[in-house]
């Protein structure tokens, strides 16, 4: 083929690749001044599509932004109100769907055969195992078995997400995306503080013993979006703590760390709070600058008294915070019943396993069968029946078995991460690897207070851990 060379550095171009860009360029033009602009608006959406498509069965990591993205608008996003399983189908169900059919046309155009071990695969299947079992004898079948088909898809998700993320740009893909969704995320729910707008009514708020209105973002529920805030404020800070970078990175990544701890703050989720102070701690201990904790405590502290003088409801979020360190001590007093009823619900499920040691009461039973073992000075006017301590619920739903798994599953996460961190020699992946083991150490304290076991960033996180450990085997492979 006939090539000309360009004056500007040894670039060569194709004639006749030029000659057809040229022409592609007339085509446009000519479409813009002769074509509808909504018929032009669906051709373009189309080849974009296309385009995509293309991109994503070469390069399944690239649906990474749109996964974190969909995540944080939760059922916010449905595209389908109610499917024929009750249930709603969502931004996120779709990108599940792209990611799985990249990965699976990927797989064939590569002629894939080596895939990861799946280290998660014994106690997880043990988790799922107790699981069906229990749905013969649960007495609430229906929801159990939609909470067990979530979390056969979620597990696969986990996998997956091991499978796409073997590169170093994935990575990257993951935290440049965690930082824009948090700055999103943290400035609706300030909104959501400066208009008055908020997800909780005032009567629920009443009943709850809480003393502010609390921001809930794209979510469904406070905590929930608590946990979403919590997850990037942990994660950005471990890998701001443990990797040096150019100064201007390092400036950059400040940014959506304030406005993810400002969003964290007016989501008033006390578990969030807690879980993110043990995931920073945790984060500096790998680091080996726990010292500048105490001067993070302080800043933080000096913050919220400041506040106190200028917003009106920022008296409550500093005694919101210290009930965290109260509540024994106020235990069912008036104003601390949320803080209280979780250790009424702990009696209760320690009531239900001695009452079905082995393999539970069911899963979801807890709901359903709580007022037959809520001890007598509950305080009946909080309407919820829902445990707050996932691994309380788990012990009362699916008894010794489940119980067992559940510790599986997080000692062997913990013993890889951990093993990885050991041999890791590339800087970038050993930031990472300490930033997901903070996070996956944050998400057990939050899962003790708020038992929200089917978040999606939960077992993304988990799976990415695996991920980043199998990428620093294979650079030292090579």
């Amino acid at each position: 083929m006939t090539t000309v060379k360009l004056p500007l550095g040894h670039v060569y171009l194709n004639r006749k690749w030029f000659a057809g860009f040229l022409c592609l360029q007339a085509v446009l033009i000519v479409g813009i001044l002769l074509i509808p602009i909504k018929l032009l608006q669906v051709i373009g959406v189309g080849v974009g599509a296309g385009i995509f498509l293309s991109l994503l069965v070469l390069y399944p990591w690239i649906i990474v932004p749109a996964i974190i993205a969909t995540t944080a608008l939760d059922i916010s996003g449905k595209i389908v109100e109610t499917t024929a399983l009750g249930i709603p189908f969502t931004g996120f169900h779709l990108t599940l769907v792209l990611m799985i059919l990249g990965l699976v046309v990927n797989t064939f155009i590569r002629r894939r055969t080596d895939f990861p071990p799946f280290e998660l695969a014994g106690p997880l299947f043990m988790l799922l195992g107790v699981m069906a079992l229990s749905l013969t004898y649960t007495p609430n079948q229906a929801e159990a078995t939609i909470g067990f088909m979530r979390t056969v898809v979620l597990t696969l998700f986990l996998y997956l997400t091991i499978v796409m993320l073997e590169t170093r740009a994935a990575m990257t893909a993951v935290v440049v995306s965690m930082a824009l969704v948090l700055i999103a995320g943290s400035v609706l729910g300030v909104m959501q503080i400066i208009t008055e707008r908020f997800y909780l009514p005032a009567s629920f708020v009443i009943a709850v013993g809480a003393n502010a209105p609390r921001a809930t973002g794209t979510f469904h529920n406070p905590n929930t979006f608590g946990t979403f805030l919590m997850v990037g404020v942990v994660f950005l800070f471990g890998l701001l703590v443990n990797y040096r970078t150019r100064w201007w990175k390092t400036a950059l990544a400040l940014i959506p760390l304030g406005f993810g701890f400002t969003g964290l703050v007016v989501t008033f989720s006390r578990a969030n709070w807690l879980a993110a102070m043990v995931g920073i701690v945790v984060a500096l201990a790998f680091a080996r600058k726990l010292r500048y904790f105490f001067a993070v405590l302080a800043v933080a502290f000096l913050g919220i008294l400041a506040t106190k003088e200028f917003v009106p409801f920022a008296e409550h979020i500093f005694l919101r915070f210290v009930s965290i360190f109260t509540i024994f001590e106020q235990f069912g007093s008036l104003g601390r019943e949320s803080s209280s009823a979780r250790i009424y619900f702990v009696f209760a499920a320690f009531k239900m396993f001695l009452d079905h040691p082995l393999l539970g009461a069911g899963w979801r039973a807890f709901p359903i069968i709580f007022d037959d073992y809520k001890p007598v000075d509950f305080p009946f006017w909080v309407p919820t029946k829902e445990s707050h301590t996932l691994f309380a619920n788990i012990l009362a739903e699916l008894g010794l078995v489940g119980m067992v798994a559940s510790v599986w599953i997080v000692w062997r996460t913990l013993k890889h991460g951990l093993r990885a961190l050991e041999r890791m020699r590339d800087p970038y992946l050993r930031a990472l690897i300490t930033s997901l083991l903070s996070v996956f150490i944050a998400f057990q304290v939050s899962l003790s207070l708020t038992a929200d076991f089917s978040n999606n960033f939960l077992w993304m996180f988990t799976g990415m851990l695996f991920a980043v450990a199998r990428l620093e085997s294979h650079a030292n492979d090579s």
